[in-house]
């Protein structure tokens, strides 16, 4: 297991339809402070990242950042209709 650490890594996806950037960073601290940035429609999974952070480091400030970027501009009405049709129909 890691004990402490100083780093930062960043990973991008793309599909047609939208771009996944994953970043995370960690400084040395004394106590494990995991912080998390979250698209809204995944903060129910917060605490399953958190604590699969938490069974492989021991100490350190993480910071892990999810964005979402929709590259095809076209689709963003059909989109928000859709979701505003899924809100208003429950």
């Amino acid at each position: 297991m890691i004990k402490s650490m100083t780093g930062y890594g960043k990973s991008i996806a793309e599909t047609p339809l939208k771009k996944i950037t994953i970043e995370i960073k960690s400084l040395n601290s004394k106590q494990l402070d995991v912080n998390t940035k979250l698209p809204w429609q995944y903060k129910e999974k917060e605490p399953e990242m958190k604590s699969i952070i938490s069974q492989k480091l021991d100490r350190g400030k993480i910071d892990l950042s999810i964005f979402f970027d929709i590259l095809d501009d076209e689709n963003i009405p059909l989109l928000i209709h859709l979701l505003l049709k899924n809100i208003f129909i429950r």
